[in-house]
Protein backbone atom coordinates (compact mmCIF):
# COMPACT_ATOMS: atom_id res chain seq x y z
CA UNK A 1 0.00 0.00 0.00
CA UNK A 2 1.42 3.31 -1.09
CA UNK A 3 1.84 5.43 1.57
CA UNK A 4 -0.68 9.38 1.69
CA UNK A 5 0.88 11.59 -0.42
CA UNK A 6 2.60 14.23 1.53
CA UNK A 7 4.42 11.41 2.92
CA UNK A 8 5.60 10.37 -0.48
CA UNK A 9 6.74 13.72 -0.71
CA UNK A 10 8.98 13.84 2.31
CA UNK A 11 9.88 10.81 1.46
CA UNK A 12 11.11 11.83 -2.08
CA UNK A 13 12.66 14.94 -1.17
CA UNK A 14 15.20 13.05 1.57
CA UNK A 15 15.84 10.77 -1.16
CA UNK A 16 17.79 13.75 -2.84
CA UNK A 17 20.39 13.60 0.41
CA UNK A 18 23.59 12.20 -0.32
CA UNK A 19 23.89 8.76 1.01
CA UNK A 20 19.93 8.42 1.73
CA UNK A 21 18.04 5.74 -0.20
CA UNK A 22 14.53 4.83 -0.33
CA UNK A 23 14.51 2.88 3.04
CA UNK A 24 16.57 4.99 4.98
CA UNK A 25 14.28 8.64 3.78
CA UNK A 26 11.27 6.46 5.02
CA UNK A 27 12.72 5.72 8.07
CA UNK A 28 13.72 9.42 8.43
CA UNK A 29 10.24 10.22 6.85
CA UNK A 30 8.29 8.10 9.60
CA UNK A 31 10.78 9.44 12.53
CA UNK A 32 9.44 12.94 11.57
CA UNK A 33 5.47 11.80 11.68
CA UNK A 34 6.13 10.43 15.19
CA UNK A 35 7.97 13.41 16.59
CA UNK A 36 6.68 16.56 18.79
CA UNK A 37 5.02 18.94 16.32
CA UNK A 38 7.44 21.77 17.82
CA UNK A 39 10.69 19.38 17.07
CA UNK A 40 9.32 19.25 13.55
CA UNK A 41 8.87 23.11 13.37
CA UNK A 42 12.13 23.58 14.40
CA UNK A 43 13.78 21.38 11.92
CA UNK A 44 12.14 23.64 9.21
CA UNK A 45 13.48 26.65 10.41
CA UNK A 46 16.89 25.18 10.74
CA UNK A 47 16.59 24.06 7.10
CA UNK A 48 15.20 27.74 6.14
CA UNK A 49 17.50 29.41 8.27
CA UNK A 50 20.66 27.42 6.98
CA UNK A 51 19.65 27.89 2.94
CA UNK A 52 19.05 31.44 3.23
CA UNK A 53 21.31 32.66 6.03
CA UNK A 54 24.30 30.68 4.92
CA UNK A 55 27.12 32.59 2.42
CA UNK A 56 29.96 31.56 0.68
CA UNK A 57 32.93 33.67 1.58
CA UNK A 58 33.69 36.19 -1.40
CA UNK A 59 37.66 35.73 -0.44
CA UNK A 60 37.57 31.49 -0.23
CA UNK A 61 34.48 30.12 -1.11
CA UNK A 62 33.84 28.26 2.47
CA UNK A 63 30.61 28.65 4.46
CA UNK A 64 29.76 31.81 6.13
CA UNK A 65 27.10 33.87 7.84
CA UNK A 66 29.28 37.20 6.49
CA UNK A 67 30.44 38.09 3.36
CA UNK A 68 33.95 37.20 4.72
CA UNK A 69 34.40 33.88 7.21
CA UNK A 70 36.19 34.21 10.42
CA UNK A 71 39.64 32.77 8.90
CA UNK A 72 39.94 35.44 5.83
CA UNK A 73 38.81 38.28 8.17
CA UNK A 74 41.50 36.67 10.98
CA UNK A 75 44.60 39.31 10.28
CA UNK A 76 46.84 36.98 12.06
CA UNK A 77 46.34 34.22 9.78
CA UNK A 78 49.42 34.27 6.53
CA UNK A 79 47.89 34.98 3.77
CA UNK A 80 50.88 33.60 1.52
CA UNK A 81 49.49 30.26 2.32
CA UNK A 82 46.52 29.01 0.61
CA UNK A 83 45.27 25.31 1.18
CA UNK A 84 42.94 24.33 -1.24
CA UNK A 85 40.33 21.58 0.23
CA UNK A 86 37.14 20.02 -1.47
CA UNK A 87 35.04 21.05 0.91
CA UNK A 88 33.85 23.01 3.98
CA UNK A 89 34.04 19.62 5.79
CA UNK A 90 37.86 19.40 5.30
CA UNK A 91 38.26 23.57 6.66
CA UNK A 92 36.63 21.98 9.82
CA UNK A 93 38.94 18.94 9.96
CA UNK A 94 42.08 21.15 9.34
CA UNK A 95 40.85 24.07 11.87
CA UNK A 96 40.17 21.48 14.31
CA UNK A 97 44.00 19.64 14.06
CA UNK A 98 44.67 23.15 14.55
CA UNK A 99 48.19 22.78 12.35
CA UNK A 100 47.55 25.13 9.44
CA UNK A 101 48.76 28.75 10.01
CA UNK A 102 47.55 30.01 6.46
CA UNK A 103 44.05 30.30 4.94
CA UNK A 104 42.21 28.53 2.73
CA UNK A 105 40.85 28.17 -0.89
CA UNK A 106 36.99 25.71 -0.95
CA UNK A 107 36.43 24.00 -4.29
CA UNK A 108 33.31 22.46 -3.04
CA UNK A 109 33.14 20.07 -5.39
CA UNK A 110 35.23 17.29 -6.25
CA UNK A 111 36.66 16.07 -9.10
CA UNK A 112 33.91 13.12 -9.72
CA UNK A 113 34.36 11.55 -13.44
CA UNK A 114 31.47 9.33 -12.96
CA UNK A 115 28.73 11.92 -11.73
CA UNK A 116 30.59 14.44 -14.36
CA UNK A 117 31.71 16.66 -11.59
CA UNK A 118 34.44 18.78 -11.33
CA UNK A 119 35.89 21.78 -9.09
CA UNK A 120 33.39 24.79 -10.26
CA UNK A 121 35.08 26.91 -12.43
CA UNK A 122 34.02 30.12 -10.94
CA UNK A 123 36.56 28.74 -7.67
CA UNK A 124 39.26 28.21 -10.01
CA UNK A 125 39.18 31.67 -10.95
CA UNK A 126 39.08 33.23 -7.93
CA UNK A 127 41.83 30.91 -6.98
CA UNK A 128 43.69 32.10 -10.29
CA UNK A 129 43.25 35.63 -9.14
CA UNK A 130 44.41 34.88 -5.65
CA UNK A 131 47.64 33.99 -6.96
CA UNK A 132 48.13 36.71 -9.32
CA UNK A 133 47.81 39.10 -6.89
CA UNK A 134 51.24 38.44 -6.13
CA UNK A 135 50.43 38.10 -2.19
CA UNK A 136 50.11 33.96 -2.36
CA UNK A 137 53.68 32.14 -2.17
CA UNK A 138 52.97 28.52 -1.52
CA UNK A 139 49.63 26.60 -2.74
CA UNK A 140 48.93 23.65 -0.40
CA UNK A 141 46.65 21.06 -2.27
CA UNK A 142 44.74 18.87 0.51
CA UNK A 143 42.40 16.98 -1.71
CA UNK A 144 41.92 13.58 -1.13
CA UNK A 145 43.89 10.72 -1.44
CA UNK A 146 41.83 9.12 -3.88
CA UNK A 147 40.44 9.19 -7.67
CA UNK A 148 38.30 11.91 -6.64
CA UNK A 149 40.92 13.80 -5.20
CA UNK A 150 43.96 13.62 -7.11
CA UNK A 151 41.25 14.29 -9.93
CA UNK A 152 40.70 17.66 -8.47
CA UNK A 153 44.27 18.32 -7.57
CA UNK A 154 45.55 17.71 -11.22
CA UNK A 155 42.76 20.13 -12.52
CA UNK A 156 44.15 22.84 -9.85
CA UNK A 157 47.82 22.20 -11.08
CA UNK A 158 46.44 22.52 -14.65
CA UNK A 159 45.02 25.93 -14.11
CA UNK A 160 47.92 27.42 -12.19
CA UNK A 161 50.39 26.34 -15.14
CA UNK A 162 51.48 29.61 -16.21
CA UNK A 163 52.14 30.78 -12.48
CA UNK A 164 55.55 30.96 -10.43
CA UNK A 165 53.52 29.69 -7.02
CA UNK A 166 54.82 26.68 -5.67
CA UNK A 167 52.86 24.37 -5.17
CA UNK A 168 52.75 21.23 -2.84
CA UNK A 169 50.28 18.24 -1.82
CA UNK A 170 50.07 16.61 1.87
CA UNK A 171 52.47 13.93 2.64
CA UNK A 172 52.01 10.27 1.39
CA UNK A 173 51.19 8.99 4.63
CA UNK A 174 47.30 9.73 4.33
CA UNK A 175 45.99 6.49 3.63
CA UNK A 176 45.03 5.81 0.31
CA UNK A 177 41.25 6.21 -0.19
CA UNK A 178 40.65 7.62 2.79
CA UNK A 179 38.69 10.95 2.75
CA UNK A 180 40.41 14.20 4.84
CA UNK A 181 37.16 14.62 6.84
CA UNK A 182 37.71 11.35 8.31
CA UNK A 183 41.55 11.07 9.43
CA UNK A 184 42.75 11.76 13.22
CA UNK A 185 44.07 14.65 13.56
CA UNK A 186 47.84 13.83 14.62
CA UNK A 187 48.03 12.24 10.99
CA UNK A 188 46.72 14.92 9.40
CA UNK A 189 49.62 17.05 10.79
CA UNK A 190 51.95 14.59 10.07
CA UNK A 191 50.91 14.56 6.55
CA UNK A 192 51.07 18.65 6.23
CA UNK A 193 54.46 18.75 7.90
CA UNK A 194 55.66 16.30 5.34
CA UNK A 195 54.03 17.97 2.63
CA UNK A 196 55.77 18.15 -0.91
CA UNK A 197 56.44 20.09 -4.22
CA UNK A 198 53.04 19.13 -6.24
CA UNK A 199 53.88 18.36 -10.01
CA UNK A 200 51.72 16.22 -11.20
CA UNK A 201 53.83 13.02 -10.78
CA UNK A 202 53.36 10.26 -8.89
CA UNK A 203 56.05 10.57 -6.65
CA UNK A 204 56.37 14.49 -5.84
CA UNK A 205 59.80 15.59 -5.50
CA UNK A 206 60.74 17.48 -2.47
CA UNK A 207 60.29 21.35 -2.23
CA UNK A 208 62.84 23.27 -2.14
Amino acid sequence: MAFPDPLERLIRALERFPGVGARSAERMALHVLRSPREEVADLAVALRDARLQTLRCEKCGNVTVDPLCNICADPERDASLVCVVEGPREVEKMESAAIFPGIYHVLLEAFAPREGASPEPAALRSLKERVASGVVKEIVLATAPDREGEGAALIVLEALADSDVKITRLARGLPVGTRLEYLHGEILAEAFRGRRRFQGETKPTTPD
